[in-house]
């Protein structure tokens, strides 16, 4: 069996060798504790003295085992002089094997065996039949290992593992559609591989197209695309379901067909895999083509109502006076006939007339009334009143919605009666009425279904003999539309629009496996709601205390309590001088070509080597270092792989195209991305960035861009857009200038639902304090990022209109004299009732399930808040209680929080220099070519920070004045290295392959360089 090969060598030594230590960090790791010393004291000679406690030191760091001929010499010598060891000591003596049960006992951390063993490899295999990059799994078992405290395999062993779980899950689902698949189902699915008759286009070739436009034309090529991937996918849903694919895998082995010509499907040597990425293929097409139905649906009834609310404005405008007019015409006529009234009525009781009398004046005041209003003017009166009496039933807006009727159902009819909702978790009185719509083909007759309608509007749509057939079908498109927003409706094949309960972890394999999952998830020190409910009632009652003491005391001169329980805060400015000092330094090397720049970076990072090919088992495509590097241009600087072509040297077309198409994956270049963070990782001069050690603050920021082309993911805002439409880019930066994570969302999305994304899904940043701005907060993401164990510190613009929330009364709070008080109580039966459902949330999120943003998208926008949403958002409210009475108390905290934000900004502006081309609109329509644009992007920019660090650590490194070196130290900490001006990043783009050159940076000194 050929184990997978997913480091490079040198990456291999690396990670199996002892860490490299320096005189600044060897203290941390080799210390003689009173643990240690009684351990060492029963040790009889040096060398084994020696050997434990190098070996106790190198565990610290990197929680593995080396052999002792692998130790390091100056470690050796260092632990000597700590032990006051003068004499030689031949570590051939120790016998590590022995002290090694000894040196895990003493941290508290398992060996990788047996049972762990066996855990660490089901964490494996889950990940492996999502189809994650072996690299991918590899980074995060290691991370594992670390979070459940078990020691970490070698390479060998690791390799191992991962190699066999890709295989057995690969065995398992090859060995179950043998045993399933029949004589007929094979044929079904190699008919998709056949060009039927009178068509030049192969069946499967023909399935690829996903047309973005919203004109009825291509909307109705979208649904016969749909329909006929339907007769295809219910030939084999059977035998899709007993598969029981992850949506992950589903789409790895959809996008390889996607990609892949019709001959290399055919020439796959086993007939079986062809099969089940066929089947793979089909199920995936056809939940994505219902996706895009359900956008091109949403979209034209939303365009419809906005529609029919323009023309009911521009109706009031035109007739505004007119309304005036009859508003004081029939305000005189009540006026009127109110006087007349009081006339009658004083005669009524007047006693000085006979009642035959107070008859005769009564006649004469009608007579006289009637006589002041004619006929033309009672009838204009009456219709007055008619009209604003529809006026006031809302009636020109129904009239407006018929208006819009029939062109809405020219391009949303047949979306409708394609859509298959799911009749378990969809309204029943809309889901009849939308069935009965797709069982008559719209011909809906005179008395379809009406219960979804309310009074009013069944009176409006009127009965058998005044049925209005066009516009009951536009309010059945209305209510639909919003059903499906709101989780009333949902659909049964779907990426996207699902009810919440299809993405979480089944409920039968949750309640059999539940403490498995938990410990893979780990979650288990949340296991019991009670008891960590009780413990976290005990620490925010003791930071009421602490906050209110401080400011009672007046030590908190930036927080002040209006007479009516307002909190204010001020903050001192921070320090932050953007980019001018820094970029001053780098401008004295000149300006540097970006393709240069990038091949340097490449020459210390080997970030090229990360474009792979699609399959994670094979190598088939090798891709040069010049195609990669235009590629990765073309893509991030907007300016397109056709256009890059024509305008370099040295690029063949048809091999540029065929590069991208297989290794410009997302999953590949996060990966490259990774491998230049990885290196501003470990350079001495990122790390003075951080404000304190040990800990890691990130931040996240959207910027909004226009796509230039049609397409479903793009949103119209006039405010961001004028008349045109766009999308956002979502960043994350950390406080080192690395970015970390990006995706593209709706224009109309809020970014909240995206920051757990960003956290968990990179393999290399570990947030210890996120920040967003008021956009990127709700009280579940606070919920939800203390379970990932990541403080969430959003910046609140209006922090005094915040609600704090306490487990006591807010009258409690007050008997003891506190200022700062909370408004409401935590409903704590709530968060209880639901605890196991929290966690199972979380579990879902954590083993990859699904993504955070699919998961809070769905639960945010039931119209009534799903219970599960309700106990999250009051468990958040502890959270963002804890944490804004910290921001309360900390202004230190408050400046962290604004300048990592003006970080995430100046990132957005750097973005703008990067994206340059095409006027910095997207020129791809679908979400995943504009993902990938944006993370070709974050290379570049994340390419210009790594070598802006290298060049200062080399100006630092050359620097031989003490005082000299100092300021330019200071300096440069306090700006920011998210500068471009000295970068080249448009011009002629030459890719001749050149002689290979040394890099222009020693890195061996720039990694020894130590700044304190």
């Amino acid at each position: 069996m050929t184990r997978l090969a997913f480091l490079s060598p040198r990456e291999k030594r690396s990670f199996d060798s002892p860490p490299t230590l320096n005189k600044r960090n060897r203290p941390a790791y080799f210390t003689v504790t009173s643990d240690v010393r009684k351990t060492l004291s029963a040790l009889k000679t040096p060398a084994t003295k020696v050997g434990f406690l190098l070996e106790l030191g190198y565990f610290k760091h990197c929680a593995k085992f080396f052999a002792p001929e692998q130790f390091r010499a100056r470690d050796i010598q260092y632990v000597k002089q700590l032990l006051h060891l003068t004499q030689d000591v031949d570590l051939a003596e120790y016998r590590s094997a022995r002290y090694r049960t000894r040196i895990l006992a003493l941290l508290g951390w398992a060996a990788f065996g047996d049972s762990k063993a066996v855990l660490v490899a089901e964490h494996v295999q889950l990940l492996a039949q999502q189809q994650l990059k072996p690299q991918q799994i590899f980074l995060a078992t290691v991370d594992f290992c670390w979070k459940h405290r078990i020691e970490v395999p070698s390479y060998h062993q690791l390799s191992e593992v991962i190699t066999d779980s890709f295989n057995i899950v690969e065995s398992r689902l090859l060995a179950q559609l043998e045993s399933l698949l029949g004589k007929d189902d094979r044929s079904k699915l190699d008919d998709l591989l056949l060009t039927p008759p009178a068509q030049g286009w192969p069946v499967l070739t023909q399935l690829k197209i996903v047309n973005q436009s919203l004109r009825a034309s291509d909307i109705q090529r979208n649904v016969d695309a749909c329909a006929a991937l339907a007769d295809h996918f219910y030939a084999v849903e059977p035998l899709i379901n007993q598969l029981s694919l992850p949506d992950q895998a589903t789409e790895y082995y959809a996008t390889w067909v996607q990609k892949a010509k019709l001959t290399q499907l055919k020439q796959l040597s086993n007939p079986g895999k062809r099969y089940l990425y066929l089947l793979a293929y089909i199920k995936h097409q056809y939940m994505d083509r219902q996706d895009t139905l359900v956008d091109i649906f949403l979209k034209c009834v939303r365009t419809a109502i906005n529609s029919a609310n323009k023309r009911v404005n521009a109706i009031e405008k035109k007739t505004r006076t007119e309304r005036r007019q009859a508003i004081r015409a029939i305000t005189k006529s009540h006026q009127s006939a109110r006087r007349l009234l009081e006339e009658i009525t004083r005669v009524v009781k007047s006693s000085a007339h006979a009642p035959s009398e107070k008859v005769q004046k009564i006649e004469r005041l009608i007579d006289d009334y009637h006589a002041l209003q004619t006929e033309s003017e009672a009838s204009r009166l009456a219709e007055l009143e008619d009209a604003l009496s529809r006026d006031a039933d809302g009636l020109p807006y129904y009239e407006a919605l018929d208006h819009q009727s029939l062109r809405t159902q020219r391009r949303v009819a047949s979306v409708l009666k394609t859509l298959v909702f799911d009749p378990d978790s969809s309204e029943h009185d809309l889901l009849s009425a939308v069935l009965h719509y797709q069982r008559t083909d719209g011909q809906i007759g005179p008395s379809p279904p009406m219960e979804f309608l309310t009074c009013k509007e069944q009176a409006i749509v009127g009965d058998a003999q005044t049925f209005r057939t066009s516009l009951y079908k536009i309010l059945l498109f209305q209510y639909a539309a919003d059903a499906i927003r709101a989780g009333k409706l949902n659909l049964r094949y779907s990426y996207r629009y699902r009810a919440i309960q299809d993405y979480l972890i089944h409920r039968p394999q949750w309640d059999e496996e539940r403490e498995r999952l938990m410990e893979l998830a780990g979650l288990t020190r949340f296991s019991d709601g009670a008891r960590y409910l009780a413990d976290l009632k005990h620490g925010l009652e003791d930071r009421y205390c602490a906050v209110n003491e401080r400011y009672l005391a007046g030590d908190n001169s930036y927080l002040s309590v209006d007479k009516n329980g307002l909190a204010k805060i001020r903050t001192p400015g921070t320090a932050f001088n953007e980019e001018q000092a820094v970029a001053a330094l780098l401008v004295q090397y000149g300006v540097v070509p970006v393709q240069q720049l990038l091949r340097d970076i490449d020459q210390i990072s080997h970030f090229v080597g990360c474009f792979k090919h699609l399959s994670p088992k094979h190598s088939k495509l090798k891709p040069t270092i010049e195609t990669v590097l235009a590629g990765i241009l073309g893509k991030g600087c907007n300016i397109g792989i056709d256009k890059l072509a024509l305008i370099s040297v040295g690029i063949n077309t048809n091999t540029l195209k065929n590069t991208v198409n297989w290794c410009f994956s997302l999953k590949n270049i996060q990966a490259a991305n990774n491998a230049i963070i990885s290196l501003i990782d470990r350079l001495a001069l990122s790390n003075a960035f951080r404000r304190h050690p040990g800990e890691l603050h990130t931040s996240s920021d959207g910027r909004k861009v226009n796509v230039a082309v049609d397409s479903l993911h793009a949103n119209y805002s006039f405010k961001y857009f004028g008349k045109d439409q766009g999308v956002a880019m979502y960043t994350f930066i950390d406080e080192r200038h690395s970015l970390f994570h990006s995706t593209v969302i709706s224009a109309s999305d809020r970014e909240a639902a995206f920051v757990i994304d960003g956290l968990l899904q990179n393999d290399v940043v570990k947030s210890d304090i996120h920040s967003t701005d008021t956009h990127g907060f709700t009280e579940s993401i606070f919920a939800a990022t203390h379970f990932i164990h990541t403080a969430f510190a959003p910046r609140f613009k209006k922090i005094g209109r915040q609600k704090l929330y306490g487990f006591s009364s807010k009258a409690t709070y007050q008997k003891r004299g506190y200022a700062i008080v909370p408004s409401r109580t935590i409903n704590q039966k709530l968060i209880l009732k639901h605890w196991d459902d929290i966690l199972r949330f979380m579990a879902t999120i954590k083993l990859r399930y699904a993504s955070a943003s699919q998961l809070f998208k769905r639960l945010s926008s039931y119209a009534k808040d799903h219970p599960l949403y309700r106990a999250l958002k009051e468990f958040g409210r502890i959270i963002k209680t804890q944490f804004i009475l910290t921001y309360y108390d900390d202004v230190d905290l408050r400046q962290r929080i604004e300048k990592q934000l003006n970080k995430v900004e100046l990132a957005n502006r750097f973005s703008k220099a990067v994206f340059f081309a095409n006027s910095q609109e997207f020129q791809d329509g679908t979400k995943e070519e504009q993902e990938i644009a944006t993370a070709c992007k974050v290379l570049i920019q994340n390419a210009i920070v790594l070598w802006n660090y290298l060049y200062l650590s080399q100006l630092l490194t050359d620097t031989t004045d003490p005082d000299r070196r100092n300021d330019m130290l200071e300096t440069i900490v306090g700006g920011s290295i998210l500068t471009w001006r000295h970068v080249n990043l448009q011009g002629e783009y030459d890719f001749r392959r050149e002689a290979a050159n040394d890099t222009p940076f020693d890195l061996p000194n720039i990694l020894a360089l130590k700044l304190a």
